[in-house]
C-alpha cells in the first residue's frame, strides 16, 4: 500500500479525502467543558449563598479579592476549554471575546440576583469591577501559558 515517495496510497474512492486536514470532532467537546461547568456551579453557590454562613474577615476588601479570584479561575478554565475543543472553531479562535462577554454577563447576572432577589445579599459595583478584572487577568494568564506552550512545541 505504500508508495516509493513515502505517501500512503488510498483506494480510489478515498483519494479525494484530505486526511491531513481532518480532525476528531467526537466527544472532545463535552469533556473539555466539564471543569468550567463544575466551577460555575461552585461559584454560584458561593456568591448566591447566604452571606452569614461565610466566616468574617477583619481585613477590608477581602470580598473583592475573593470575587477577583473566583472569576479569574473561571476565565482560565473556560478559556482552556474553548482552546481545546474542536467542534466549534469560532470559539477557539475568538475565545477572548467569548470569555469576556460570557463572564461579564455572568458577573452582571450574579450581582443583579444578589441585589434584587436575595434579601441577605446586596449588589455592589465594586464586586462587579473585581469580577471583570478577574476575568481579564485569568484570560491573560491562560493566553500567556498557551503561547509559551505553543512556542515550546516547535
Amino acid at each position: 500500500m505504500g508508495a516509493a515517495d513515502g505517501q500512503l496510497r488510498l483506494p480510489s474512492p478515498y483519494r479525494a479525502l484530505n486526511l491531513q486536514n481532518m480532525r476528531s470532532r467526537g466527544a472532545s467537546t463535552g469533556f473539555y467543558f466539564v471543569p468550567p461547568l463544575v466551577w460555575t456551579v461552585i461559584m454560584l453557590g458561593l456568591m448566591l449563598g447566604s452571606g452569614s454562613s461565610f466566616p468574617g474577615s477583619q481585613i477590608e476588601g477581602t470580598d473583592l479579592v475573593v470575587h477577583f479570584g473566583i472569576f479569574g479561575i473561571w476565565a482560565f478554565l473556560i478559556g482552556q476549554s474553548f482552546y481545546k475543543q474542536a467542534q466549534w472553531p469560532v470559539l477557539k479562535f475568538h475565545r477572548g471575546f467569548f470569555v469576556l462577554v460570557l463572564g461579564g454577563l455572568l458577573a452582571a447576572g450574579t450581582e443583579a440576583v444578589q441585589g434584587f432577589l436575595l434579601g441577605s445579599r446586596y449588589a455592589n459595583l465594586g464586586d462587579y469591577v473585581a469580577d471583570v478584572l478577574g476575568l481579564l487577568v485569568g484570560l491573560m494568564v491562560f493566553e500567556r501559558l498557551a503561547l509559551s506552550a505553543k512556542g515550546n512545541r516547535r
